[in-house]
């Protein structure tokens, strides 16, 4: 796989459907080295509107002694269409971002 591509290999929607977490790693980790991960969140801004979405994504390193990313690697909580994802891996403290496109 491309280093530069990646597949979500996980995808969660808030309540109402209005927002979308899609997570995903960036090639693979080298030996046990780091993985880049993508967390990627969207919302719509208007369901009226094809495409009237705010998009934010972001990329982090994933150290977890150079295992591929698995669910047990983050959870994706919500406070209405706030996201908060935390990062889990075996060699790294919790690591969380919050989203909010507001």
């Amino acid at each position: 796989m491309d280093a530069n591509r990646h597949a979500p290999q996980h995808r969660e929607h808030d309540i109402d459907g209005t927002c979308e977490v899609a997570i995903g790693e960036l090639g693979s980790p080298m030996f046990f080295g780091p993985s880049t991960i993508t967390i990627k969140v969207s919302w719509d801004t208007d369901s009226n509107i094809i495409g009237a979405e705010n998009v934010t994504e972001i990329k982090t390193d994933l150290h977890n002694d150079g295992k591929s990313l698995d669910s047990d690697n983050f959870t994706v909580t919500w406070h209405g269409n706030i996201s908060t994802v935390t990062t889990h891996g075996e060699e790294q403290s919790d690591q969380s971002y919050t989203f909010n496109w507001k």
